[in-house]
């Protein structure tokens, strides 16, 4: 079994793992999506990204609702796979579908794409919680 010591240090854990023993593993919780996040959209290599917010209100057995680029979330999925939260989505506006996925590990930065249909672009992007 792992051992591990954790102790309070200013309000930081710190967590000591020997190094022969086995790794500890954490999952985040869904509510680790819960909130509203600053996204930088890399839309185009030459140029300095765009912002948009994403917010997301609720979280329920492997659903989420929530808001992308000012557009609601349709049928928003999430599963937890090891230390990883993943999630997807779309959104809609005049253009067509835009197809969005991302993953959170421990409450601190989302990865994640979009795959626009009508606007024929695939974009990666980042976002910091709020």
């Amino acid at each position: 079994m792992a051992a591990a010591a954790l102790m309070s240090l200013g309000g930081c854990i710190a967590i000591n793992v020997n190094e022969a023993d086995e790794a500890i593993n954490f999952s985040p919780a869904p509510s680790a999506l819960l909130g509203s996040w600053d996204v930088s959209l890399n839309h185009d290599p030459d140029s300095a990204p765009s912002k948009t917010e994403f917010i997301v209100t609720d979280v329920t057995a492997g659903t989420f609702k929530g808001r992308f680029y000012g557009s609601e979330v349709q049928n928003g999925r999430y599963t937890i796979k090891g230390d990883e939260l993943i999630f997807a989505g779309r959104t809609s506006d005049q253009s067509g579908t835009y197809w969005h996925s991302g993953r959170i590990k421990a409450h601190a930065l989302i990865q994640g794409q979009t795959l626009s249909d009508g606007r024929n672009f695939l974009m990666t992007w980042t976002a910091k919680r709020k």
